[in-house]
């Protein structure tokens, strides 16, 4: 059984599984003609048994990790020095 944090507490949790529907990427313009794209990846998903949100929907602890990209102006990058 899988754990998770809920309420500052260790708990057990039920692994869900799942299937990818769509991860877009955000995009951000900086105000130096930078832009920002990231992109949030899910790699577990897991119920707490016996808990629900105030709309009654189950709570779920998901772990995830980001992806990030930088594009730069060319005026903003560092000389190659290779």
């Amino acid at each position: 059984m899988p754990k998770a944090i809920y309420n500052g507490k260790e708990v057990d949790g039920e692994d869900i599984s799942f299937s990818v529907n769509r991860e877009d990427w955000n995009s951000y313009q900086l105000h130096d003609g930078t832009e920002l794209r990231m992109r949030l990846i899910v790699s577990q998903v897991i119920r707490i048994p016996g808990e629900y949100d105030a709309d009654g929907n189950p709570v779920y602890s998901i772990k995830s990790s980001n992806m990030a990209v930088t594009i730069a102006p060319d005026a903003l990058k560092r000389e190659s020095t290779g």
